[in-house]
């Protein structure tokens, strides 16, 4: 089955967001397990689309956990990691961005779309650096990371 998130909502802080802990905890689990995880991405004239998998089933479920939780902060935007540029200009932009996710048997597949070019190289932007924490880990999260 096909989940669908677009942007818009209310913007709030991180007191006000109860899910936060929760995603972060996703997140170091992921930390901990990237060498577990393999991911391509596809550029697309308006987007992405990406696969993120691991052959450990429980570290599969936290990505397509990690990947829900993220569709709903850009849906609803719920911004987090706001000390980076890059992170912050998604969510500034989140009501331009159409975004599916589809499980796979290891993991998730996720189409970024958006009908403003501006936006599109944000989307891509991003997903490389996704990309870069699971390969550098946790130093990469350290990073800011340039707006395109």
């Amino acid at each position: 089955e096909t989940q669908r998130g677009h942007g818009g909502g209310h913007a709030g802080g991180m007191m006000n967001d109860p899910a936060h802990q929760a995603d972060m905890r996703l997140l170091r689990e992921l930390f901990d397990h990237r060498l577990e995880i393999t991911r391509q991405v596809t550029d697309r004239v308006d987007g992405v689309e990406t696969l993120t998998e691991s052959e450990n089933p429980a570290v599969a479920e936290t990505i397509r956990a990690h990947v829900e939780s993220m569709m709903a902060r850009v849906s609803e935007a719920r911004p987090i990691h706001q000390r980076d540029p890059l992170f912050r200009e998604i969510f500034r932009n989140a009501d331009k961005i159409d975004a599916t996710y589809q499980r796979t048997e290891n993991g998730v597949r996720v189409v970024e779309t958006s009908g403003d070019a501006y936006v599109v190289r944000l989307i891509q932007a991003h997903a490389r650096v996704v990309t870069a924490f699971i390969a550098n880990g946790r130093a990469e999260m350290m990073k800011n990371h340039p707006i395109p």
